[in-house]
């Protein structure tokens, strides 16, 4: 528990970052196409991904033998799930808040693209205990190929 208490000081960290950037992005209205959406929120995710991984390795997660570089790259591929399944919440998000109901109340919000801003940060709530699982249990337990290794069973 002590350790989850831990990453959500430390992904609170890189989370600000990615916040302050992708909300800054959307200030700038450069939403014309959805692709844009997906750009935004993948450029802070790669910015806060940098600061997760140096403060979890400091100050979280107990680290495994093998090298930085090798904790980072399965850092990364860990990440890009988390963020794959955060851009599928921001988008599921983004269409239920075009709802007539909601679109209402977030039209009379002072901030452009509000139902975008509050999609990003409900997809970055709803992933952080995936992300938190996998990052203990892959990138800091020995890689995606010790986990799936330790997932094997052996038939007699």
């Amino acid at each position: 528990m002590l350790s989850f208490a831990r990453y959500l000081l430390t992904a609170g960290a890189a989370t600000c970052l990615d916040i302050a950037l992708v909300q800054f992005l959307l200030s700038l209205d450069l939403l014309h196409q959805p692709v844009f959406f997906a750009a935004t929120i993948a450029l802070g995710a790669f910015a806060g991904m940098c600061v997760n991984f140096g403060l979890s390795r400091r100050f979280v997660f107990t680290v495994d033998e093998r090298p930085a570089h090798q904790q980072f790259t399965s850092f990364v591929l860990v990440s890009l799930t988390t963020l794959a399944l955060r851009l599928a919440v921001a988008y599921a998000l983004v269409a239920l808040f075009a709802l007539p109901a909601l679109a209402n109340w977030l039209g009379m919000l002072p901030v452009g693209a509000a139902a975008e801003r509050l999609a990003h940060l409900g997809a970055i709530g709803i992933v952080t205990i995936y992300s938190f699982l996998a990052h203990k249990h892959v990138s800091f337990a020995g890689g995606l190929f010790n986990w799936l290794a330790s997932r094997r069973t052996v038939v007699p």
